[in-house]
């Protein structure tokens, strides 16, 4: 009897064992897959897409060539959304950067200008540049355009300037007929979405002989804007005015209007 006992205590004890073994190993692939689905939750795919970089730094106003560039994996995240890419990149050759890029930096379209929006490409062959400093008068209330025309007039002491007999003040023709190129930064239309807003300087697209003339002018007084109508390149004929004659002719003409006479009959 003792025999049996002791063999169901064993068979017992077996069946304990292998059902601890059991629930052990059953523990351990749920743990192990619960691992492995909080796992695979937590990865994020990261999304690739192929764009346009520099295979070296570039600076600021460098014209970018064909050989300039390579191509590169970045992530979606990370690429401007005017990124140049592969397809596109045919369309940035040639053009000048408007600011620096980085070597392996995706480039973007908004980064680049046409060279035939380069200011110098603006003005005609055989003249130049000038810029000058405008006020809210000498700017026509900040209303002058690129592509207006306007005429300059100089004021000046004429007896400062050695002319003498106390004329006083002077207005004289400086230029006439000069085509505005840019107000401040403007040049043409501008961008759309961009607002010009008030400007402290415009260029005046001059022949180099005008350009003499309005620096000298600007040293010996004050210049002076005049914006035309659009289309209006009529000569106006202005030989300039003085102080002294401009007071004669209002005295004069006051006179005349108190001494006009009336003659009658034959007398």
């Amino acid at each position: 009897m003792g025999r049996l006992k002791i063999n169901r205590n064993v068979m017992l004890l077996a069946g304990a064992i292998a059902l601890g073994v059991v629930a052990a190993m059953l523990s351990v692939n749920y743990v192990r897959k619960r691992v492995d689905e909080q796992t695979a939750a937590a990865k994020v795919e990261v999304r690739k897409t192929t764009v346009v970089v520099p295979k070296r730094d570039l600076e600021q106003g460098a014209v970018v060539t064909a050989d300039d560039l390579s191509t590169r994996d970045v992530p979606v995240d990370y690429v401007p959304a005017d990124a140049v890419t592969p397809e596109n990149y045919l369309g940035v050759v040639d053009r000048m950067l408007r600011a620096p890029v980085r070597e392996g930096a995706p480039i973007s379209s908004s980064q680049l200008v046409p060279l035939h929006r380069q200011f110098s490409h603006v003005i005609a062959a055989g003249k130049v540049g000038y810029t000058m400093e405008v006020d809210e008068v000498n700017s026509v209330s900040g209303m002058i355009a690129p592509g207006d025309a306007v005429d300059v007039l100089v004021t000046f002491n004429r007896d400062d300037a050695g002319g003498g007999r106390g004329e006083g003040e002077r207005v004289m023709p400086l230029l006439e007929n000069v085509v505005v190129l840019a107000t401040g930064r403007q040049v043409g239309e501008g961008v759309e979405g961009e607002v010009n807003g008030s400007f402290s300087s415009i260029t005046l697209e001059l022949e180099p002989t005008q350009a003499e003339r309005l620096a000298v002018g600007r040293k010996v007084g004050q210049v002076q804007i005049l914006l035309r109508s659009n289309g209006d390149a009529a000569r106006f004929g202005l030989t300039g005015l003085t102080e002294k004659r401009l007071t004669g002719n209002m005295q004069r003409g006051s006179v005349a209007a108190r001494d006009v006479k009336y003659i009658l009959g034959n007398r």
